[in-house]
């Protein structure tokens, strides 16, 4: 009887520890994709705001709106080109911003959890204009809304110019 139960306690550990990478990587649920998509979008438009630049802030509305769109819409086990390519759309948007600003860091995350996006729906995805962007790859990017914001937020507490922009 032990035996048995230590086997079930041990088997609801492995499959309460691999659910969460199982969800996002096999794309089980694209609506957790799709709103990370729409947050990091939203976040990166109001920094456009903030800086006055109303133009790129209209352009990552729109093209945030596609991403969304493309990933809600991508069936999984079908290739993920399409949202790849919108996703993409808000990346170079997201290049648009000038360096050296007091928002760089939280730009740094956003364009660090698009990439993490690109490669949660296809791995193998390597971007040809990667010379024309800015290269970031961060160590822990969020899978999740709630993970991207609560990140957003640490860097916006750590700097108060940032006080605008928290989520």
């Amino acid at each position: 009887m032990k035996t048995r139960l230590i086997s079930i306690i041990i088997a609801c550990a492995l499959w309460i520890a691999v659910l969460p990478v199982a969800t996002v990587t096999t794309g089980c649920n694209q609506n957790t994709v799709a709103a990370l998509v729409n947050t990091l979008g939203t976040s990166a438009a109001s920094i456009a705001s903030l800086e006055g630049d109303t133009a790129l802030s209209t352009k990552l509305q729109t093209d945030t709106a596609a991403a969304v769109s493309a990933v809600t819409n991508w069936k999984t086990g079908t290739p993920a080109q399409t949202a790849i390519e919108a996703i993409t759309l808000v990346e170079d948007d997201l290049n648009l911003f000038p360096l050296n600003t007091s928002y760089e860091p939280l730009i740094v995350l956003a364009l660090g959890t698009a990439a993490s996006i690109i490669a949660i729906l296809n791995p193998g995805a390597v971007s040809a204009r990667i010379s024309q962007r800015r290269s970031v790859s961060l160590s822990n990017p969020p899978k999740t809304s709630k993970q991207y914001k609560a990140q957003w937020n640490a860097i916006c507490a750590q700097n108060p110019a940032l006080a605008g922009a928290v989520l």
